[in-house]
């Protein structure tokens, strides 16, 4: 088994770069880097989200496929009923909050490829 780094990252595939940009940018995060087919934003605690792009534009085969599946991309937030109030002031649709067995608080929210972000409150 390969050693883990300290840091992860996590891709998902985008249809509309641009669209997509925008749409994290409502979350709070920033590109530290953005081309026309790949966009690196850096996430609280070292996380990498790579967006790449699989729209008709991409001519990779592997680009592609990245949109026959995926990752769960889980945020733990503070006070996740104002996280999810402000995002909706932002036009950004969220579920309504859900509380697991054992306390957790859940709410997903979509990006406009249908990648979809669970934010989770833990006690």
């Amino acid at each position: 088994m390969p050693k883990v780094i300290s840091d992860s990252w996590v891709m998902a595939g985008v249809r509309d770069m641009k669209k997509s940009v925008a749409f994290y940018a409502k979350l709070g995060l920033k590109p530290a880097m953005a081309r026309p087919f790949y966009a690196e934003l850096n996430l609280p605690g070292g996380t990498v989200l790579g967006l790449h792009s699989i729209g008709k534009e991409a001519k990779q085969s592997g680009s592609r496929r990245m949109s026959d599946g995926g990752w769960g991309i889980m945020l733990r937030v503070k006070n996740i009923k104002k996280v999810v109030a402000d995002l909706k002031k932002k036009r950004v649709r969220c579920s309504k909050i859900e509380t697991a067995p054992g306390g957790a608080d859940f709410a997903s929210l979509y990006d406009p490829d249908g990648n979809r972000l669970t934010l989770v409150e833990m006690e």
